[in-house]
């Protein structure tokens, strides 16, 4: 991994990125979870939401395109963590709310989210972690405002 790539900025924040959720998703199934790092995130989504969410929003929240949502939403809805229905102010629209079973999955799993995000700092101070954070708050408006120019 370490060359000509390190140099790249970009290069080296995917391959953190990818890790993370390699790393992720060895700890889900060690733990016995049958959920991917993917379906993790649109649970958060919609539980951070506090309410049924527009399956939009959920595609924007996520940055993720409509059909690559809808098979995340499908196999979550077959596992028994999301109902999805028709909204009935417009029927094109699907909305996306957490069953009881869901809920309590979002519970369950925050540990595992809590020991990839110690293993992502572990040797960043807190100073360090704030610094970076804000870095990566600074790149993502950057490439956002970049990707909605287009």
């Amino acid at each position: 991994m370490f060359g000509p790539e390190a140099d790249n900025l970009g290069t080296l924040a995917s391959c953190c990125t990818h890790l993370g959720k390699q790393y992720m998703d060895l700890r889900l199934r060690q733990l016995g979870y049958n959920i991917t790092p993917v379906q993790t995130q649109a649970l958060q989504a919609i539980s951070r939401a506090g309410r049924e969410i527009n399956q939009r929003e959920l595609e924007q929240a996520m940055r993720l395109k409509a059909p690559t949502v809808n098979g995340i939403l499908g196999r979550l809805e077959e596992k028994g963590y999301i109902l999805r229905r028709a909204s009935p102010a417009d029927g094109r629209c699907r909305l996306v709310s957490l069953t009881e079973e869901g809920r309590a999955m979002v519970e369950t799993f925050r540990s595992v989210l809590e020991e990839v995000n110690r293993v992502f700092l572990a040797d960043l101070t807190r100073e360090e972690e704030a610094q970076l954070r804000g870095l990566l708050l600074r790149i993502t408006a950057n490439l956002e405002n970049e990707v909605n120019r287009a």
